[in-house]
């Protein structure tokens, strides 16, 4: 599943980068973060709880974010929960007052069989929810 968006930001890239290139900044819009911690090669492992329609429960993901440019990152995060996998790779581009996102979702288990009629629009709402609370987040350090 492909999902792409974005977001209006009352910030300069110099200041959106600089609170999207801080991945310990980024991780309280994640769904409901229980627990996260930094590996040595840079990337966290992250434990936490999510919702899809009636499947409930926790997940563990390693979430790994590097910036390639002054204007954009990339985001790639593995993930396990409820007897499924879940990998997303994510493009993020900075512009004044915008950011743009491409992210690719792979979900197999029980999520894709279940809950392949409600995935769709509940990740879509996961990824809106997370780019709207990055975008309160950076305003309130203006």
């Amino acid at each position: 599943m492909k999902y792409e968006g974005q977001v209006n930001v009352n910030a300069s890239r110099q200041e959106i980068m600089s609170y999207m290139d801080n991945i310990e900044k980024l991780v309280p819009c994640f769904p409901k973060i229980k627990q996260f911690s930094k590996n040595q090669d840079g990337s966290y492992d992250v434990i936490g709880s999510v919702g899809i329609g009636f499947i409930k429960g926790e997940y563990k993901a390693n979430v790994k974010l590097e910036k390639i440019n002054d204007e954009s990152l990339k985001m790639t995060a593995k993930g396990k929960g409820m007897n499924s996998n879940v990998d997303i790779d994510a493009t993020i581009q900075v512009q004044d007052n915008l950011i743009k996102y491409s992210a690719e979702v792979k979900v197999s288990g029980t999520l894709a069989t279940v809950g392949a009629r409600m995935m769709g629009s509940a990740v879509e709402g996961i990824v809106n929810d997370l780019f709207s609370c990055f975008k309160k987040q950076i305003e309130k350090t203006q």
